[in-house]
This record gives structure tokens, sequence and C-alpha cells, in this order.
């Protein structure tokens, strides 16, 4: 019998599949162990395997943003040469024109003038190429990374405060929903997006969006505070 949430579970599987190669291994194992186990429990709910994304999302934080401040500020320059420079003269010929002018290579393959200049055989060299250039600048990344190690633990130091913080602020914002019953459930929402954003399938909470959420509540709670005593 299928798994009823076998999607999500896959899904749960390929999130860990792209944990960043420096994370411990004790968080690759634990996170796999987790797949497993909600593989095998067919009554395995949506929310436990949202939980389960949170949980090990929350634990791969720091890491993922040191490996990505330590890595990304040229990949994106770099993934292009790679492609450019592994395609044939009449391919690249194709390409460059457009790449010339400021658009990335990324960008291109996915809009529709990419669809419509090149045919099925064209396209699928490309993006035949683009895959091995994503297993190169891992790699390359890789092994940046451990050659700057003390760098990347400093990294991985400061990431691990910035999420402390930002969880903090997020708790600010929970205790506000008990302020005003009104506003409680609206509150709350805004908490669990926050809190959702830790999984590896979201966006992350940022200081700023979660002081700007804050702030926001922090007015609305206040005015309606003074209306009551003005009344």
């Amino acid at each position: 019998m299928a798994h009823p949430n076998g999607e999500m579970v896959q899904d749960f599987r390929k999130a860990v599949g792209r944990l960043v190669p420096l994370a411990p291994k004790t968080i690759r194992d634990e996170a796999m162990r987790l797949a497993d186990d909600l593989e095998q429990n067919e009554s395995s709910t949506v929310e436990q395997i949202r939980q389960a994304l949170v949980y090990v999302g929350k634990k791969e934080f720091p890491y993922r943003k040191a490996y990505q401040e330590l890595c990304a500020g040229d990949e994106e320059a770099r993934l292009q040469e790679f492609v450019l420079g592994k395609l044939d003269a009449s391919l690249k010929g194709k390409m460059e024109p457009v790449v010339k002018y400021g658009v990335h290579i990324l960008d291109f393959v996915k809009s529709s003038q990419f669809e419509s200049e090149l045919t099925d055989d064209e396209r699928s060299r490309v993006d035949r190429e683009i895959l091995a250039a994503h297993d190169v600048l891992d790699r390359q990344c890789d092994e940046r990374a451990a050659a700057r190690r003390g760098t990347y633990d400093e990294l991985v130091a400061r990431w691990s405060a910035t999420q402390e913080h930002i969880q903090q602020m997020i708790e600010v914002l929970r205790g506000m929903a008990d302020r005003d019953p009104e506003y409680h459930d609206d509150i709350l929402a805004r908490v669990q997006q926050f809190e959702d954003g830790w999984s590896m399938v979201e966006t992350d909470p940022t200081v700023d969006d979660v002081q700007k959420e804050i702030t926001y509540w922090t007015g609305v709670l206040s005015e309606d505070e003074e209306d009551g005593a003005s009344e």
C-alpha cells in the first residue's frame, strides 16, 4: 500500500539530499533516519513531515548559511563560464549574444527564447552541461570551504548566534498574541510562517522580517489599547 503522504516524504528525502556537504554527519544521519521512519510509518501525517523539515532545517541552518557565504559569491559567473566553455562553437555562438548583455544563462534557459531558438537536442546539451557545472562547482566549493575551515567555523558560529537571535524575536512575537484576543490568531499565523521558514524548503526567516512584524503589531496593539482606555 502506498504511503498516503508519500510525495511529501520524497520531498523530504530530496531536501535531505541537498544538505550542504560540510554539515555535520550527525545531522545528515539523523535526517536520513527521520526520512526512513516517516516512510515506513504509513500513519505519519503532513504535520509530522512538516515538523521534521523544520527540525532538520533548524539544525542545518548555520552550516548552510556559512557554506553559502563562503562559496556563493562568484558561483553564478563561474557556472556560466564553465557551461560556455563546454559547448561547441555553433551552440556557443547562439548563447553568447544573449549572455553578453547581462542575461545569466540560468535565466536564459527558463525563457521562451531558449525554447524557440534552440532545437530539442541543443537544449538538452545545454541542460546537461549546466548539471555537470553544478557538480563541478559543488566539489570546488567543498574544497574551498575545507581549505578555509577556520573561516568556515567562524561563519557557522556567527550564523548560529544570528539564528538564536531570530528565534528569540519569534518568541517575542508569539508572546504578543496574548495581548489582544482579536489579533491572537493573526499573530500566531505569522509566527507559524516564520517557524516554517526554518524548514529546508521554505524561505529563511531574517532579523529584518521578524523585526518588521514586531514593529507592525506593536503599533496595532498599542493603538487598540489606547482606544480601549479612552472609552
